[in-house]
């Protein structure tokens, strides 16, 4: 500290009052660059956050009639998930299933009318299948029907 005191007083009237203008500019750069700016940033960051999440608040209460009105989808998973687990519960078997977007194209081999009426029921119930398209003949034998295409989303 001794040092700096005769280094100062050594110096003349005019470098005193430069060398002191030099420590306030400094220290007000100092105080700008190491509280000021960061904290400035910072509040700007989090306007900039809570300004982003009003704007998906807003959009996502747009969308909740859509959702509410939306089926509501089982327990996960996919169509032909859902599908190829149901079908071999209800001893259906599917000849062809070929999926287009976000459908489920489907050719099944000769079943039992009304057990095909509870699969689809159970689809769309418990698992928010619906019922696209559906083209069923009669085969030889009454009350099964041989089902040649049949349309799930």
């Amino acid at each position: 500290m001794k040092a700096v005191l005769l280094w100062w007083n050594s110096l003349q009237r005019r470098e005193q009052q430069l060398v002191s203008m030099l420590g306030v500019v400094g220290g007000i750069g100092l105080f700008y660059a190491l509280i000021w700016a960061p904290l400035h940033q910072t509040r700007e960051s989090q306007q900039l956050a809570a300004t982003t999440a009003s704007e998906q608040l807003v959009w996502l209460k747009g969308k909740l009639p859509q959702l509410a009105a939306a089926p509501a989808t089982g327990a996960g998973g996919s169509l032909n998930d859902k599908v190829s687990q149901t079908s071999r519960q209800f001893q259906i078997n599917v000849s062809r299933m070929q999926p287009k977007d976000e459908q489920l194209d489907l050719m099944l081999e000769d079943v039992a009318f009304e057990q095909l009426l509870r699969w689809l029921q159970l689809l769309q119930g418990e698992h928010g299948v619906q019922l696209v398209q559906l083209e069923v003949t009669d085969t030889d034998v009454p009350g099964v029907v041989r089902v040649r295409r049949l349309v799930l989303e």
